[in-house]
């Protein structure tokens, strides 16, 4: 009876253990040999775990209305060009113009600071660059390879998540939005109609919505009334 005295506190610690040990995820911390120290260095591994893909889904839906804020723009601008065709008097029609082109230059840079071994060649380099550039091309092209009278409302995401999350992580931030701009331009090209960006003659760059703004007084003005 002296022997069972003295053990029932252990078992009561180690029920109380065990219900606390669930309450943490349904880990169960045990008394027996290693286990004890082992199981709560698995517990935080998870918790920091969940902590990284909580952080990273609150990040991918961040950057989702970043894009669709700047999608938004760009449509405002493309719609402005289209009532008014004048405020885009720049006869320059370079391929970095139209909606949609991705830079080979973005895509051969990145894959060569991002090897996939010391041993790879210029030659593999190039190649790697353009087959994936052609991939994302591909999938550009089917995700709005449609009739026009079949596109209706355009979908956001016509690529799937998960693979433009892999080109973020292998080859960096940089490629990984010069993709995002692409499918957001062919989506406002859809919409519009309009096949070339804005376009600011001076600084040979694409021109913001401010700036088409600011010119459209001058291509806009209301009709002059005569006196009778």
């Amino acid at each position: 009876m002296d022997h069972d005295q003295e053990a029932v506190p252990e078992v009561e610690k180690a029920v109380i253990m065990e219900q606390n040990a669930d309450e943490r995820r349904g880990y169960v911390i045990t008394l027996q040999g290693d286990d004890q120290e082992a199981v709560p260095e698995v517990e935080k591994r998870v918790i920091i775990e969940e902590d990284v893909d909580g952080r990273r889904s609150y990040l991918i839906t961040l950057e989702d209305k970043l894009d669709q804020e700047q999608e938004k723009l760009l449509l405002a601008s493309c719609s402005l060009l289209k009532i008014y065709p004048s405020l885009d008097d720049d006869e320059y029609a370079g391929i970095e113009r139209s909606m949609g082109w991705m830079d080979f230059q973005k895509f051969y840079h990145n894959c060569l600071s991002h090897k996939e071994s010391e041993e790879e060649t210029e030659e593999e380099t190039l190649a790697r660059a353009h087959q994936l550039r052609n991939l994302w091309i591909g999938k550009m092209i089917s995700a709005y390879d449609v009739p026009e009278e079949e596109r209706g409302d355009v979908p956001f995401k016509p690529y799937n998540v998960d693979d433009l999350e892999a080109v973020k992580e292998t080859f960096g931030e940089d490629l990984y939005r010069t993709i995002r701009k692409a499918f957001r331009e062919v989506r406002v090209a859809f919409k519009t109609g309009v096949e070339y960006k804005p376009w600011n003659r001076g600084e040979g760059r694409e021109a913001t919505l401010n700036e088409l703004l600011d010119a459209l007084p001058k291509v806009a003005r209301p009709p002059s009334h005569r006196r009778r």
